[in-house]
């Protein structure tokens, strides 16, 4: 982006841009169009709990807006068992690391474990006869559904569409085979086209709830003074917006910037934990939209902000602990879609 000489005339190139009216901007942010125009003209600057809502409307970040150069993000992303130990909230036992390769390793012993299993019974206890079936089968066709449903194993946690759809037709067409060693003809024979519909079916719903996050501008972190190591987690902070899909982990993530106008969490599988006491402003109407299904997460906030709670929830909870001061002026909604887990509010 080009750099301006002033405030007012950045935001006026950066309105342009954005094919938006002086009326239309002022709307947006809540200000009149006078006061817009003032800032354009230099009258007059932005109040500063707009800058952030300002940078996210024109997609760049509050330095960029300022004219300054962009500075590194202000963001630490602590594994649990970094964490400090003298403090118990913030130990952990057991860590999934979907970036190191160990699921994938996991993933393909079971699978070897299965076909190795199935070839042991088969020779030593004379189980599941193939070879007298008419026609007669050999041993890779009843094993190939098993090499399928290993390959499902351990892509899913990269693709949980693809993982998913091959876990179950694998499966399904070893029990059917094995089901017909033994005369057993009840289970009908999957056609390839069925298994096509039901990944896309799959695939619909995912994107229907937003779980693939087609739409969604991510960046990832490695962890501050740890930039050797993978990140566990996508994470953005850009214009002051905390955005984050975690699945599978168990994570300790301090939100270090002292201005929060909103933010959209995305969680799956695993115990997190985000600590936003170190937010001094949180711009008005900041909104915190989060998904959690099938884990924990636990929101820290600090005493100068009240929370406004909008939720939905199904076979899961939401807690509170704790309580803001009784001074306390800003607010931050948080809304929330929790399944099959919990959500925790702590104030620390």
């Amino acid at each position: 982006m080009e750099q301006k000489e002033t405030l007012g005339k950045r935001i006026a190139a950066l309105r342009k841009e954005k094919g938006l009216t002086q009326e239309q901007l002022a709307e947006k942010v809540g200000v009149s169009a006078q006061a817009v125009s003032k800032w354009e003209n230099d009258i007059s600057c932005p109040d500063i709990t707009l800058l952030p809502l300002l940078a996210d409307l024109f997609d760049v970040s509050v330095d960029e807006l300022l004219g300054v150069k962009p500075v590194e993000p202000h963001v630490i992303i602590l594994d649990k068992d970094e964490v400090p130990k003298d403090d118990p909230k913030k130990s952990f036992k057991f860590e999934w690391n979907r970036h190191s390769g160990n699921w994938q390793t996991i993933a393909f012993c079971i699978g070897a474990i299965l076909v190795c299993l199935f070839f042991l019974l088969h020779s030593v206890a004379g189980m599941f006869p193939y070879e007298k079936l008419e026609p007669p089968m050999k041993g890779w066709d009843v094993v190939w559904p098993l090499l399928i449903f290993t390959l499902g194993l351990i892509s899913i946690r990269s693709s949980i569409t693809f993982g998913s759809v091959m876990m179950g037709f694998g499966g399904y067409e070893f029990v059917r085979r094995i089901l017909l060693t033994y005369g057993n003809t009840t289970l009908p024979e999957v056609r390839w086209y069925v298994i096509l519909l039901i990944g896309a079916i799959i695939a619909l719903v995912m994107v229907i709830l937003g779980k693939t996050h087609v739409f969604r501008r991510k960046q990832k972190y490695a962890a501050k003074n740890n930039s050797d190591r993978k990140p566990t987690l996508d994470y953005s902070d850009d214009n002051n917006y905390l955005e984050a899909d975690m699945s599978f982990g168990n994570s300790y993530i301090t939100y270090d910037r002292e201005v929060l106008a909103g933010g959209s969490i995305d969680s799956n599988f695993g115990d997190y934990t985000i600590d936003l006491r170190n937010v001094i402003t949180f711009v008005p109407d900041c909104l915190l939209k989060i998904d959690q299904n099938f884990g924990n997460i636990t929101i820290l906030l600090p005493r100068h902000v009240r929370m406004v709670k909008s939720s939905d929830t199904s076979f899961a909870a939401f807690t509170c602990t704790g309580d803001p001061d009784p001074d306390a002026t800003q607010n931050i909604i948080i809304r929330a879609d929790v399944n099959f887990g919990s959500l925790q509010v702590k104030y620390l």
